[in-house]
């Protein structure tokens, strides 16, 4: 291996990710690609270098059985002894030979976190598609926290390409084999995989407007509505909380944004807006609004050398949060709201909700939101304007963007799921709002369950 740490790093990466097996015993997942996940998990543990035979394959073994890989897969900690990045020596006390990773691997190992992490995410992306790699890497000592699938997954960087669902499922990107959303109807999202396979969706890049889980039949056809359970209902709730939700593209999405082959992790976005309306086959389906998450450069999707790796010890409960919190400067993109149509309604109702007339007053003057009717942006459209805009406070505006509320036409507001309070819409003779505008909402909330 060369001296110099920076063209250390490239010769390693290449030589892990050109293995090769001579022999028929077996896949190289079960041979020299097991045993360097196993070195570089001491590396990454400071643990002793070079290890004595038997310790090695008693170690070897025990991680081999406990992911039902075979025995002889062992012998090749002598056969890496052929590479640059191994070393076998014969200990002066003993008839048995040591071996572990040649010194300058081994310390560039130990010292860069970056380059430790992307020989992992080269071994198992290579070698392991078939194996889940959580398992791996815990019992490697490569990560010290289960996965619980929210987030970055250990090893996968933004930007990494999968050959199939298998792999994903693997690399615990996107645990479902066929379904494109990862998600209970009592928790959040985790994923959702993007590839054509729902007409309605569209693809803006940092955008997507997505269509919810069900109502096709074999060929894919759309034959019925979609209910707002299982991963529909996942995604309303990775709204409510906000938590964010990996975005995987594949092969048969829109061509400006997809990957020509295969799939490709495109990094975290946030459910920014949910709905239902008739899709292009005349059945009611679920939709979503998302929008990748900035990274600090202005880009949706960081590179993968930009990924610090291996992912850090997750915190106790004890421990969140910080004494002196830190600043940072991000991008956000979003739809600018006019404060001038805002405030408008909002002094015209005197702050005064519209639906409850709670009036909230703060040390600072009366507290309200403004809420608009038919949402702003695509693909509603709707216009920023004083005819589209309501006065509420903080509960009735959340009730509101999620359609557990609406208001029919006669200005009756209707509560959903919940006991009703013969609530009637509030009006103001200065305050003219378009009907239409409650119109499309009750249509693209409709078909919600009381």
């Amino acid at each position: 291996m060369p001296d110099d740490a920076t063209d250390a790093a490239p010769s390693l990466l290449d030589w892990l990710s050109s293995l090769h097996d001579d022999s028929p015993s077996g896949p190289s997942a079960t041979r020299e690609s097991f045993a360097l996940l196993w070195a570089i998990g001491r590396a990454a543990a400071r643990k002793d270098r070079l290890v004595d035979w038997h310790k090695a394959k008693r170690e070897l073994r025990e991680l081999l059985q406990a992911h039902d890989l075979p025995d002889h897969a062992i012998d090749d900690f002598a056969t890496l002894s052929q590479s640059p990045i191994w070393e076998l020596t014969k200990a002066r006390d003993t008839s048995q030979p040591r071996g572990g990773l040649e010194s300058s691997v081994y310390e560039l190992l130990v010292t860069d976190p970056k380059v430790r992490g992307q020989a992992v995410t080269t071994l198992l992306e290579n070698y392991f598609t078939e194996e889940p790699w959580e398992g791996l890497l815990l019992a490697t000592g490569l990560t010290e926290e289960p996965f619980d699938g929210f987030g970055h997954p250990p090893y996968v960087p933004v930007g990494m390409h999968f050959r199939d669902r298998r792999a994903l499922h693997s690399a615990n990107a996107h645990a479902p084999i066929q379904g494109g959303i990862w998600g209970k109807a009592r928790e959040e999202a985790k994923s959702i995989v993007v590839s054509g396979g729902y007409e309605d969706d569209e693809d803006f890049g940092n955008e997507i407007i997505y269509t919810g889980q069900g109502g096709q039949d074999e060929s894919g056809r759309q034959v019925r509505d979609q209910d707002l359970t299982r991963g529909n209902a996942a995604l309303v709730n990775s709204m409510a909380t906000g938590r964010p939700i990996r975005v995987i593209r594949g092969a048969n999405g829109d061509p400006a944004h997809s990957p020509l082959e295969g799939l490709r992790y495109d990094g975290l976005y946030r459910v920014e807006e949910h709905w239902s309306q008739r899709g292009a086959s005349g059945f009611r389906v679920w939709r979503y609004r998302l929008r990748a998450i900035e990274t600090k450069d202005g880009n949706a999707a960081a590179n993968a050398s930009q990924l610090a790796l291996p992912i850090p010890k997750a915190p106790s409960p004890d421990s969140l949060g910080e004494d002196e919190p830190g600043r940072k400067t991000a991008v956000i993109q979003r739809v600018i709201r006019s404060t001038a149509v805002a405030n408008r309604v909002k002094r015209i109702h005197d702050h005064t909700c519209q639906i409850c007339g709670t009036r909230i007053e703060t040390p600072t003057g009366a507290y309200s939101e403004a809420a608009h009717i038919r949402p702003l942006g695509r693909p509603h459209n709707g216009r920023d304007r004083t005819n589209n805009v309501l006065c509420l406070c903080p509960n009735h505006h959340v009730a509101f963007d999620f359609g557990m509320i609406t208001i029919d036409a006669s200005g009756k507001v209707v509560e959903h799921g919940v006991e009703q309070h013969n609530y009637v819409l509030r009006r103001h003779d200065d305050h003219e709002i378009a009907e239409e505008n409650f119109e499309y909402h009750r249509d693209h909330h409709e078909s919600r369950n009381d």
